[in-house]
């Protein structure tokens, strides 16, 4: 094969190379890409040719810009390798506040449904941002609703301005000490927001308890308010039954006032049995116990001979005559109940009141705590103890005659 066969095959094949390299662009090129349009209030400074972008990171360009009724629809094509969520968004973006605008588009794909190709975005899925001129507008609106044909027609407004000045004047250091204060209770706050959101949480199941409670709840309140109702209507009698509560209290304060000193006596004195009576709490529940038993028996000591129980009439109290043998039998059994106890009482009282029953008290010792014999020397009539200072036992125990 010459030299010249063999350039002319190797021109085929670069020719053949190129032409299939030409058909597999061609094809890719026409799949690489995704369409999307996206309708917007307004796009003002966004222009055909403008950059799409993912999270800063151009994925696309807008293709054309078309003006129907009052929106304006936008198509853009995008790398079909970016993956956009079903929900995507669209918003104009302006660099600064002059220039060309870009649409980006968010959120990001991470995982589940993709849009799909020739997707519609409607004005509930875009945005675009405040111009510069809307905010000199409403500026301008502000500004006018304050002047003279506004807010301050009547001078309204220079009074408000001029009262505050004057409130404010020399405050300056109160001002300052309550942004401090209030910027330190808004740090506190922020520290709390556990304590803050554990105390909600509380209130919330608190919430709930009274909720599943309402029937409860219903019935108090209802309850509380038939008793309001109730004291309404009695409103007279509480208020006179308070007024004579307060002059029983006034009345008692003055009778504490006028005998304090014998009130303290008197509880001091109270302190002090009451004291041996806490000591004598054995003796005492055996009295109380042997007691009645003593007492119906001494009730029974006297019985007159000539008294008929059942026709207590036919004879007078101070005609009836006793037997002395059943005295003395009852008499010695009452002793044996009660003798050592009243002793030991005796000897257990205060020193006050042992002057007052020295004679009783020494008249039992010297009789060796016989009651029985006691008992018989009183209703005998003329006994005198023997023991010093009980000499004038008959007028103790049954009067002077």
């Amino acid at each position: 094969m010459s030299f010249l066969g063999t350039r002319k095959i190797l021109t085929g094949l670069v020719v053949l190379l190129l032409v299939l390299a030409g058909v597999i662009l061609v094809r890719t090129s026409g799949t690489k890409d995704r369409t999307l349009t996206a309708t917007f209030t307004r796009t003002t400074s966004l222009y055909a040719g403008a950059k799409v972008k993912v999270l800063g990171v151009p994925v696309g360009t807008v293709d054309s810009i078309t003006v129907i009724g009052t929106a304006v629809q936008v198509k853009i094509s995008y790398d079909a390798s970016v993956p956009l969520p079903r929900d995507v968004h669209a918003l104009i973006v302006p660099p600064s506040i002059v220039g060309d605008r870009f649409v980006q588009l968010a959120p990001a794909y991470s995982s589940g449904a993709t849009l799909p190709d020739d997707a519609h975005l409607g004005l509930d899925r875009t945005a675009v941002p405040v111009e510069l001129d809307d905010t000199y507008s409403a500026l301008d609106k502000f500004a006018a609703g304050l002047g003279p044909n506004g807010a301050n027609k009547d001078g309204a407004l220079s009074r408000l301005v001029a009262a505050t000045a004057a409130n404010i004047s020399g405050h300056g250091a109160a001002f300052n000490t309550t942004i401090r204060q209030l910027s330190g209770a808004i740090s506190t706050l922020t520290g709390s927001s556990g304590d803050i959101n554990s105390t909600v949480v509380n209130l919330a199941a608190l919430t709930g308890t009274l909720a599943g409670k309402d029937a409860e709840l219903r019935a108090l309140v209802t309850n509380l308010a038939r008793v309001g109702g109730q004291l309404n209507g009695q409103r007279g009698d509480i208020s006179s039954s308070v007024v004579q509560l307060q002059q029983a209290l006034a009345l008692v304060s003055t009778f504490l006032k006028d005998n304090r000193a014998a009130i303290r006596t008197t509880i001091k004195g109270t302190t002090d049995v009451t004291a041996v009576l806490a000591r004598r709490t054995t003796e005492l529940s055996q009295l109380l116990a042997l007691a009645p038993v003593g007492l119906s028996s001494l009730a029974n000591i006297y019985i007159p001979t000539n008294w008929d129980p059942s026709k207590p009439w036919l004879s007078s109290f101070t005609g009836r005559t006793g037997s002395a043998d059943l005295r003395g039998a009852l008499a010695g059994d009452l002793d044996t109940q009660l003798g050592f106890t009243l002793e030991a009482l005796c000897s257990a009282l205060p020193a006050a009141q042992q002057v007052q029953l020295t004679t009783f008290c020494t008249t039992l010792t010297s009789l060796g705590g016989n009651l029985g014999a006691l008992l018989s020397m009183a209703i005998e009539h003329g006994v005198t103890a023997p023991a010093p200072g009980a000499t004038s036992f008959r007028s103790l125990v049954v009067g002077p005659q």
